[in-house]
């Protein structure tokens, strides 16, 4: 009987872990990540390292800051196998503590790209509903990290969050790592990536709410 037990708690353990494990997707394309900086919350993930017209096969490597030898390599951030062009490959589930990382393929090859994990991640609730949001103005200190929370109140198709540089609105001006991971349909809610945000002044909406545009203000 006890060893029935233990199996079972190992079972339970291992489907536990597994289901915590966040899935980040990585696109590489000749020379480079598509994604060229991460902030996480400590925690479990498997990285998906999908390969976009590089013409030979890549793969992936993740280290602490600055230690670049093959043992220092974090090898459960190794790619399952080695990734060929329009295919996709994980790693295994790499559990990380705060701090500071970098990743990078050596055989694409690429720069290396910085990883940071924060002990510490702060959720912003911005709720939508027909045409507003419910905040208008909004503060945050630079150097924390953050989530948005974006909840659809009411508004009766799916709805997204943008945000941007004050004054700066074309795409290539938006703060990607602000999207939500999901567009939000009525009823449900999305969260962004993690980010951090130098100190400045920046500029909120939704595109497909449409919304005004929301002041945000990151102060030292």
């Amino acid at each position: 009987m006890n060893k029935i037990l233990s199996v079972l708690a190992v079972m339970f353990t291992t489907t536990f872990l597994s289901a915590q494990a966040q899935q980040i997707d990585l696109t590489q394309v000749p020379g480079a990540f598509k994604t060229n900086e991460l902030n996480l919350a400590a925690g479990s993930y498997q990285f998906n390292v999908i390969n976009e017209g590089v013409d030979h096969e890549v793969g992936f490597v993740l280290v602490p800051k600055g230690k670049y030898e093959t043992e220092d390599h974090i090898k459960e951030a190794y790619v399952k196998s080695p990734v060929t062009n329009g295919k996709n490959s994980l790693t295994n589930e790499v559990s990380l503590s705060a701090g500071e990382y970098e990743y990078f393929c050596p055989l694409n090859p690429t720069s290396k790209y910085s990883l940071k994990v924060h002990n510490k991640v702060e959720t912003i609730r911005l709720e939508q509903s027909p045409g507003v949001f419910n905040k208008e103005n909004v503060t945050l200190k630079s150097g924390t990290a953050y989530q948005f929370q974006i909840v659809n109140q009411g508004v009766d198709h799916e709805v997204g969050f943008v945000l941007v540089p004050k004054g700066k609105y074309e795409s290539n001006d938006h703060i990607s790592a602000a999207y939500v991971k999901s567009t939000v349909p009525q009823g449900k809610n999305s969260l962004t990536n993690v980010l951090t945000l130098e100190a400045g002044e920046y500029e909120y909406f939704c595109p497909l709410n449409p919304t005004p545009k929301y002041k945000l203000t990151v102060v030292n």
